[in-house]
């Protein structure tokens, strides 16, 4: 038993860091990323239904957005072939797109610059710039501020890989005052899905439960769960359960509106060898009920709800065991039905 503790520990330790890979565009060499071509793991949609998403043209990162009922795409964003894009966000209203450009090697020099797209007028500022690794944004209710998640230290905590950002803790940055604030002191060895509740005063992220890590052993134990972490006092911070619990934990997650019921990752073949395989769920938080959505045999990743029609908008990458990614946009409703690979149109001209 605690032999596949241990192996199950590693596998889950390798999937952070599959993920943390992907979300600072290192998951490919130099001269692979150079030919890098098609639909990257990141989109957003907006209150209008518009579907920004993060692509590649031979190695230079775009930013796609795609409106309701028109039939071809429009790029918004594109930078040198040495950056990446990361985390579209849309503002609340949908009057604006912010995102996060990197280095591909941040080895070479660590660098995460915040931008802000005005999609009436165009123009595209920088919000602000920090040496470290800004991995995640999210804009608050009102539109005052934008949220991040922020990796204090690049380096190398683990024998089985090489630099990766660690130390995370939740950021807040103020439009009207230019000002920061550090909301958390946990420096986490990971966390994602930044989340905001409804009444912004909650912050939502998936990180790993370690509270109760005294030995070495116990570090075998460790899972990756969603917290709940209330703005007004973080250290009140709290694990969001979800029975009957999963050996490997929850991975991305969304937030349904009304705040009842979580959408999130899981393996969902832990127990049988070979290849993982990451489906969706959903859980009631009220009645604790579990009901797996995808049932693809690959995997799904990154669900976005639809502002307006409710309807669950997800990746599938059909190349996951494979070295190059193979990203599709998904979408089904929210009881599981209606699975279908969303067609996005022809790319027109840049805005």
């Amino acid at each position: 038993m605690k032999r596949k503790k241990i192996l199950l520990w590693i596998v889950a330790i390798v999937a952070v860091i599959v993920s943390g890979l992907t979300v600072l565009g290192m998951v490919f060499s130099t001269s692979e990323e150079e030919k890098l071509t098609g639909m990257s793991g990141f989109f957003d949609i907006s209150a209008q239904g518009t579907i920004a998403y993060v692509s590649y043209t031979e190695g230079k990162p775009e930013i796609q957005l795609v409106h309701p009922g028109q039939s071809v795409q429009s790029k918004a964003v594109e930078l040198e072939n040495d950056q990446v894009i990361l985390d579209p966000t849309f503002s609340t209203d949908g009057s604006s797109l912010a995102y996060i450009s990197t280095n591909k090697n941040p080895e070479e020099e660590l660098k995460s610059t915040v931008h802000q797209l005005n999609l009436q007028t165009k123009e595209d500022q920088e919000l602000f710039s920090a040496g470290s690794a800004i991995t995640e944004i999210e804009f608050s209710p009102t539109d005052g501020s934008l949220f991040y998640l922020n990796a204090a230290v690049f380096t190398n905590y683990s024998p089985i890989t090489g630099k990766r950002p660690h130390d995370f803790d939740i950021h807040e940055y103020n439009f009207e005052q230019n000002e920061h604030m550090q909301h958390t002191d946990l420096k986490k060895y990971s966390m994602d899905s930044l989340t905001i509740g409804e009444d912004g005063e909650v912050v939502y992220v998936q990180m790993p439960d370690d509270a109760a890590v005294e030995t070495a052993e116990d570090s075998f134990e460790v899972v990756q769960r969603i917290f709940e972490i209330p703005l007004e006092d973080p250290e009140s911070l709290r694990p969001i359960i979800i029975e009957p619990e999963r050996e490997m934990g929850v991975f991305d997650f969304a937030i349904v509106p009304g705040g009842d019921e979580i959408i999130y990752q899981a393996v969902s073949n832990a127990d049988e060898g070979g290849t993982f395989q990451y489906e969706l769920y959903k859980y009631d938080r009220e009645t604790q009920e579990d009901q797996q959505l995808t049932d693809l045999q690959e995997y799904a990743d990154r669900p976005v709800i639809h502002p307006e029609t409710g309807e669950v908008y997800f990746i599938v990458d059909m190349n996951f065991a494979g070295r190059a990614t193979d990203y599709h946009l998904y979408k089904m409703n929210m009881e599981g039905s209606e699975v279908e690979e969303v067609s996005l149109p022809e790319r027109g001209s840049s805005q």
